[in-house]
């Protein structure tokens, strides 16, 4: 598929993931419009080339300027257990809400197919590999909202196709706006820059299935030009310890600055791995592993040479 001269609809787009997937979009010449609220993101993340609309996802009156679009990235709601557990009325309402304006608002417009990040929280501290196939068992708000959203597009599935990526650790450049709320990989990596101890719940022997930014939006880009709808999972295939991820951020800044632990919060997730046989198939992506994509974080960040 060629998405030259295609109309998309980033909502949420001036966020993390929509700072890197509006610029991708551009370089394949397709026409973006950006609806956001800012609640999260920043306006400077937004090129100048897109369009923008200001408005909130759960309000269909923010749509009404918004014409003849093809696809639409559905970006718009709260990504961190951290932001449910501190405004979890408000996190529930926009993520669930919005998903339905969203499905509603394509249904009624004719749009080809929406894609929208849920996550790997929905599986909860089930067996590893994580499959698509498993009944998932969320043990946090967050993953019951995600869950609720997959089960929603499946009822519109009739009506409008749509991809929901279970993205599991995401992390990659751009996400310093998100401060407390960003990734563990990038909370630790700029404590470690500063000379500062980073922050673990527990003793860091929990683990996370860690995927770059760059893989994401191409995961992203493929679920519309692949001929593929429902759950996909969207990791690197391995977990990694926190533990383990300090010592690889310190030996490639050349560093060896030691973690402070402190006690987890309640349901708190221990693990993921994600099964990525879906996605190596379908969306046809080998993603970085950790090691690989902190290397280029850094390099991007310029605090490594090459």
């Amino acid at each position: 598929m060629k998405l030259e001269g295609m109309r998309i609809l980033a909502i949420g787009g001036a966020g993390f993931l929509g700072y890197h997937l509006t610029r991708k979009l551009l370089a394949e010449n397709a026409e973006v419009i950006v609806l956001d609220n800012f609640s999260n993101g920043r306006r400077g993340y937004i090129p100048p080339a897109c369009d923008l609309v200001e408005g909130d996802v759960s309000d269909k009156n923010s749509f009404d300027s918004i014409k003849d679009i093809d696809y639409i990235f559905h970006l718009g709601a709260p990504s961190s257990i951290i932001l449910f557990n501190k405004s979890p009325m408000a996190c529930a309402n926009i993520t669930i809400g919005g998903v339905v304006t969203v499905l509603e608002w394509a249904k009624t417009n004719a749009v080809k197919k929406v894609v929208y990040p849920s996550s790997g929280s929905v599986y909860g501290n089930t067996p590893f590999p994580q499959s698509e196939g498993m009944i998932p068992k969320p043990v946090n708000l967050y993953g019951v909202c995600k869950l609720a959203c997959e089960n929603i597009a499946k009822v519109y599935s009739e009506f409008i196709p749509s991809v929901m990526l279970r993205i599991f650790a995401g992390y990659g450049p751009f996400e310093d706006h998100k401060s407390e709320f960003a990734s563990v990989a990038t909370l630790f990596l700029n404590k470690i820059v500063k000379n500062e101890p980073p922050v673990i719940y527990g003793d860091g022997t929990q683990s996370r299935d860690f995927i770059y930014i760059d893989d994401v939006v191409r995961a992203f880009l493929s679920s519309l030009e692949k001929d593929v709808e429902g759950v996909i999972n969207v990791g690197s295939g391995k977990p990694y310890k926190f533990n383990d991820v300090i010592d690889i951020i310190n030996n490639l800044l050349g560093k060896e600055i030691r973690p402070v632990y402190v006690d987890k919060p309640v349901n708190y997730l221990e693990n993921t791995q994600a099964d990525i046989t879906k996605m190596e198939n379908l969306l046809n992506i080998k993603p970085l592993l950790l090691e690989s994509g902190l290397e280029r974080y850094l390099l991007q960040k310029g605090l490594v040479g090459t």
